[in-house]
């Protein structure tokens, strides 16, 4: 018999149980450990350690702790790892997952520990079947939630509190677990490597770390916040418009301003679907917007595209480049490594 696979879980926050105190809150109270102690059957799986990176609410991790949970999952892979899972609340989890280009698996919880049904034991067995499955290698950063694996780049989280949050509404799961069988359906056949570290940025810790907004267009919006984000010190500016790229005539002249400063990316509000290109010419419609210099972001959303972004200027992808990064973000096929300082991405 074969020996079993090492899975090392790195914990970004500690599973959240309510406090003793009443009336006081559910907090971060319980560590990796001590929820692995809670699935025995996990022994089965695995030889499973444990590395705690950060014991916080997910809405406070930043770039810097992405960038260390990047060393600690590279040092565990050089160490033997044959898998990595990363436990975190799922209020970012979308950026975070995102933000990383290793074999990683990630997971959370919608139910705390403390209330009945939690899915936080189910979630992370999951997971560490996931990782240490052959089935799964070559699939790229995965989020597995509910029992399914969905594509880090694709994955939405689609409701405040279902078990059943997590989805990808462009292309659906790309396997499942049932009982103790990794099922994969398909595998992603592009990937976009942002080579932050040759060019110094955050992994290196040399390159400035660039901000970017984001912003939602709403009814009625006056266009102010948009107008203000450059002189607020932000590199870029990814914007969720309505529909499938629209905002209101008044504010495609404040847009085309903003552009002429920064990058604008133009995504959908909706979270899901392609940005349109050449549909509609209305004033403040897409084929508006494009011509003012606005650069489309493809089937991205908002909140990942204002990570591609952020990651592509720390890189130092030049401006003419980026509309060619974002589709090969949603479209590549195979490794496709970033060019960096070259003045087109053609």
């Amino acid at each position: 018999m074969s020996a079993r696979p090492c899975v090392v879980v790195l914990t970004l926050g500690g599973t959240i149980a309510s406090s003793a105190e009443p009336g006081a809150g559910a907090t971060i109270r319980v560590s990796g450990d001590e929820l692995m102690r809670s699935i025995p059957a996990a022994r089965a799986v695995a030889e499973v350690s444990v590395r705690t990176v950060r014991m916080v609410p997910s809405a406070d991790l930043r770039l810097a702790d992405v960038a260390e949970l990047h060393a600690a999952a590279c040092a565990a892979i050089t160490a033997g790892a044959n898998g990595i899972v990363v436990t975190q609340g799922t209020d970012t989890l979308e950026e975070t997952s995102y933000a990383l280009d290793e074999p990683i698996v990630f997971t959370g919880a919608m139910r705390n520990l403390s209330v009945p049904g939690s899915d936080a034991p189910a979630n992370l067995l999951a997971a560490i079947r996931v990782a240490a499955s052959p089935a799964a290698h070559g699939a790229g950063v995965l989020v597995v939630m509910n029992d399914e694996i969905h594509a880090a780049r694709h994955v939405r989280k689609r409701h405040a509190s279902a078990t059943s949050t997590f989805g990808s509404p462009l292309t659906g799961p790309l396997g499942y677990v049932s009982e103790d069988r990794v099922r994969m359906l398909a595998i992603p056949v592009g990937r976009l490597h942002v080579p932050l570290g040759a060019a110094g940025g955050v992994y290196g810790v040399t390159a400035p770390e660039y901000r970017v907004a984001q912003i939602v267009t709403y009814f009625d919006d006056d266009g102010e916040l948009i107008r203000a984000v450059p002189g607020l010190g932000y590199r870029g500016l990814a914007l969720g418009a309505f529909g499938g790229g629209h905002t209101p005539s008044w504010i495609a002249p404040v847009l085309g301003e903003v552009s002429g400063q920064i990058p604008v990316v133009l995504a959908s509000r909706t979270n899901a679907g392609e940005t349109l290109r050449e549909t509609y010419g209305f004033p403040g419609a897409e084929m508006d917007l494009l011509a003012r210099g606005l650069i489309p972001a493809c089937g991205l959303d908002a909140a990942h595209a204002a990570v591609l972004l952020r990651l592509l200027l720390m890189a130092g992808v030049p401006r003419d480049g980026l509309a060619w990064c974002f589709e090969q973000a949603v479209c590549g096929t195979g490794l496709v490594t970033v060019p960096i300082g070259e003045s087109t991405c053609s």
